[in-house]
């Protein structure tokens, strides 16, 4: 019974590796396959591996499969790339940088704020507060400099002064 148990704990991860590709045909039916020989030449080219974001293989000479291409980071056709990232992925760069730098400060100034009253504070606590202070600068000075490479990098790239906001 063991044995039986081990082999099949043995064998789990081979199913997780093995490549599903779905079609639709002409009469709306969702099929799938194991293997991409096993659809039919004319469904090849919409076929998808599942699992997949981007469209499935593409068929070229022969019946061989050639994966499909992805676009740098999840770019559209007809927009214009700078540094190979389109105008949203710069954005969000830009957000997600101000809004670590903005939490980085929020952070120091709590901080700070509690060394305002030290009349009910252990010394130990006042030193881990110091020790804390020390630490959430170090970040905020981090997170500019993270976000003035940033900044370097798309003045670099060309990227529009307003995609920066």
């Amino acid at each position: 019974m063991k044995r039986l148990l081990v082999l099949l704990l043995l064998l789990y991860p081979l199913t997780a590796a093995a490549e599903t590709y779905q079609w639709t045909d002409e009469r709306g039916t969702v099929n799938f396959a194991d293997d991409l020989g096993q659809v039919p030449k004319k469904y090849r080219k919409k076929a998808r591996r599942l699992g997949e974001e981007e469209p499935g293989p593409r068929v070229i000479e022969g019946g061989a499969a050639e994966p499909a291409k992805a676009k740098p980071d999840g770019a559209q056709v007809g927009k214009k790339l700078y540094g190979g990232k389109d105008e949203a992925a710069w954005r969000r760069e830009f957000l997600q940088a101000e809004s670590n730098l903005n939490n980085a400060q929020s952070d120091l100034a709590t901080l700070k704020g509690r060394l305002a009253d030290t009349s009910r504070m252990t010394r130990s606590e006042y030193l881990a507060i110091q020790n804390s202070i020390k630490y959430a600068e170090d970040r905020v000075q981090a997170q500019q400099k993270k976000l003035d490479q940033l900044r370097e990098s798309a003045d670099h790239a060309g990227v529009p002064p307003d995609f920066k906001k």
